[in-house]
């Protein structure tokens, strides 16, 4: 009887032992599926290359330098804030484990039909591939759930990738502008103009204004446009809003680099930023896919609307008379 109840005494602790054993594991299993951790130990610096597939269709992306671009579209620049975002979601942004069970992918919107991006090195080496689900808890939220190619794993990613990608064709991210960001040009201070004999301004120029006490020793600029005939002071509100649509200028379509049957006649705009760099942007003939334009900097052909095109070289009223609000440049590139 003693023996009976010594061994039922033992193994009453053997079962204590190992509920208590059991219940830690779930602990530890639970803390290990709360805890935040990255989908790759990689860092942005790493990725060359980036593939976003989406309905059906292959965007491919490369780095050059500090530059990314979209080549299979007369290598257009790509927005680098855009690339950020999505570097910095997928690499730098903490996940959360969610489940591992194939019956919760529908639930987080994973499925064949879902966004996959694509992250490799210089030489094609595959670095991290995912497939993007739903918005969490929205759409339109800042977090998302994302799933690795290969694994059953399902995360909750503190962060949402698809916000980088625009939906404006032919792709998601580029740089639209005819001066791209990546050029990276500080304000203008001088723009000349040159081709048209009949165009009577020649240059503006950004110049310091002359001060006088008692008023304010802060400098001050003033816009001077100088033709054959002289130099006049102009609106300054009136030029700086020309600079900034020039800056803001963006383009309907790029066309193949090689076309020269556009500038048979050629007019052009110098435009020269605060650190003296020079970007010279040709003006060539119209047709029904809009006015062709070439940036001699980076080589680019663009075609923009009739609206854009006809404030390129501006009338001596835009330059001396006030602006309605909003200004024809707002109007015409919001």
């Amino acid at each position: 009887m003693i023996r009976l109840l010594c061994a039922l005494g033992a193994l009453l602790v053997l079962l204590v032992l190992g509920e208590s054993a059991l219940h830690e594991h779930q602990r530890a299993v639970r803390r290990t599926a709360g805890a935040l951790r990255l989908l790759a130990p990689e860092l942005a610096s790493a990725v060359d290359q980036i593939e976003v597939h989406a309905a059906g269709r292959r965007w491919h992306y490369v780095r050059r330098g500090n530059t990314w671009y979209f080549p299979a579209y007369h290598r257009a620049f790509v927005l680098n804030r855009r690339v950020d975002h999505l570097l910095q979601s997928l690499l730098a942004t903490p996940a959360t484990f969610v489940s591992t069970e194939p019956g919760d992918l529908a639930r987080y919107g994973l499925g064949p039909g879902s966004v996959r991006i694509h992250l490799l090195d210089q030489q094609g080496r595959p670095l991290l591939e995912v497939r993007q689900g739903r918005g969490a808890p929205g759409v339109r939220s800042g977090e998302s759930y994302v799933q690795r190619v290969g694994s059953d794993s399902i995360f909750h990613l503190h962060a949402h990738p698809v916000h980088a990608l625009d939906t404006a064709p032919p792709a998601p991210m580029l740089d639209r502008r005819v001066l791209p960001q990546a050029l990276q040009r500080k304000g203008l201070r001088r723009i000349a103009f040159a081709g048209d004999p009949s165009y009577p301004v020649q240059s503006l120029s950004r110049q310091l204004k002359a001060m006088t006490a008692p008023g304010p020793m802060m400098p001050t600029y003033e816009w001077i446009a100088s033709s054959a005939t002289g130099a006049e002071p102009c609106l300054s509100a009136n030029v700086e809003a020309y600079a900034d649509f020039l800056k803001r200028l963006t383009w309907s379509a790029l066309h193949d680099p090689s076309r020269t049957d556009a500038f048979a006649q050629v007019h052009y705009l110098y435009l020269e930023d605060e650190e003296g760099t020079i970007d010279t942007l040709a003006i060539g003939a119209a047709d029904d896919r809009g006015h062709y334009l070439r940036l001699h900097t980076t080589g680019h052909i663009f075609s923009i609307t009739p609206e854009r095109a006809a404030l390129l070289f501006p009338t001596r009223s835009a330059l001396l008379d006030t602006l309605s609000q909003p200004s024809p440049y707002r109007q015409a590139e919001p």
